[in-house]
């Protein structure tokens, strides 16, 4: 009976995954992924509810601990909302994110699960890649696409939005093949590499492409076993989570230093908003937009500070940070598979200092299907 609800939960999760890359593949403008997007929190919250139930009998009491955080998350931020001038899905984000993440971590992935999975982004990846063939010469001219100043904005849609969807369905396409060690079946990742790479660089979006590229060198050139049996994980975690607010403050207070993209110059006003009010800085302020367009943050971090606040702050990355030390002062080590949805998370936080990434709703079964996945109790030989 427990295989048969692992299997249901699975392909409810399954289909979460599969419901967020619809409406990037095929855009937001149809009716039908037109509505996947306006509920994907209610979409998001009854697949969740749905799993929790079906695992309710191996919930132990830490996993009902986390379940009673996302649970004083939501009432708290849900009460201050007039404060903070916000709304039901900004208040939804964090619990949705702890409670995504539990889901995850109480079912377990075989190797079919991992092949459906791999087909759900290997489909995205490569329908993206095929409109982009065929929409593209349509907007612009063929000879100017591959230029580095090609300005095109949208095609389908958001053209960091496609440059995203691509990345992420890349690195876990490649995670999954490399994860089945089956002898040159692992070379269909250098085609893969090659075509997301190419994608990318086409959209123009460059917070995608520098992230894919870390992904590359770091999942290939650093010896798993130095990721296995000891700490650097959680420690660059740790260390990205704490510091990255002082460095965007200082980017956004430094003349000498300059990312190229105008991020430093929404940030400094960011800042200068969330200082001025002790409120703005405990719990958050109202959403912010920049004054001379309409621009949001743009970095995940700054986002949340700016949504819920230090307090919030504390409490998501925390509750990360406690999810990945289960993994990391676990008695077994972390398999090939695990360092790979790692390092794949870490290039989703250097992807995330230039996008609202971490918090978007519509993005979360994908953004942390990496982590849940990782944090699953997987063996080695599980996938071989």
């Amino acid at each position: 009976m427990d295989k048969i609800l692992n299997r249901i939960s699975n392909l409810i999760l399954l289909v979460t995954i599969a419901g967020s890359y619809l409406m990037w593949v095929v855009g937001i403008s149809t009716p039908t992924t037109g509505w996947i997007y306006t509920n994907s929190v209610y979409l998001l919250s009854a697949a969740i509810a749905l799993v929790l139930l079906l695992r309710i009998k191996s919930l132990t009491k830490a996993d009902w601990i986390l379940i009673i955080l996302a649970v004083v998350i939501f009432v708290f931020y849900t009460l201050t909302s007039s404060m903070r001038h916000s709304n039901r899905f900004i208040n939804a984000s964090i619990p949705l994110i702890i409670l995504l993440l539990l889901c995850f971590k109480k079912t377990k992935f075989t190797k079919i699960d991992l092949g459906l999975l791999a087909g759900i982004s290997g489909t995205a990846l490569f329908v993206t890649i095929y409109r982009m063939y065929v929409e593209l010469p349509k907007l612009i001219d063929p000879a100017l696409i591959w230029k580095n100043d090609n300005k095109l904005e949208a095609i389908w849609i958001n053209t960091n939005t496609i440059g995203m969807t691509i990345f992420l369905s890349v690195m876990m396409l490649t995670i999954i093949i490399k994860s089945f060690n089956i002898g040159y079946f692992k070379l269909l990742v250098i085609p893969v590499y090659a075509a997301g790479l190419l994608g990318v660089w086409v959209c123009q979006s460059k917070a995608s492409l520098g992230a894919l590229i870390f992904f590359i060198l770091v999942d290939n050139i650093v010896p798993k076993k130095l990721l296995k049996t000891n700490y650097l994980l959680l420690a660059g975690f740790a260390l990205f989570f704490v510091a990255g607010p002082f460095i965007f403050y200082q980017f956004a207070e430094s003349d000498a230093m300059n990312l190229f993209t105008g991020r430093e110059n929404i940030w400094a006003e960011f800042f200068e908003k969330w200082f001025s009010n002790t409120q703005n800085m405990l719990i958050g302020m109202e959403p912010f937009t920049a004054s001379w367009k309409s621009l949001g943050t743009h970095n995940s971090f700054i986002y949340t500070l700016s949504n819920y606040g230090i307090i919030g702050y504390t409490l998501i990355f925390s509750v990360l940070l406690y999810l990945l030390a289960t993994n990391v002062f676990a008695k077994t080590k972390l398999s090939a598979l695990q360092v790979s949805l790692f390092l794949a998370f870490l290039a989703i936080c250097i992807q995330a200092t230039m996008e609202d990434t971490l918090l978007a709703n519509y993005w979360l079964p994908i953004v942390y299907s990496f982590v849940g996945l990782a944090l699953q109790k997987s063996e080695e030989k599980t996938v071989k």
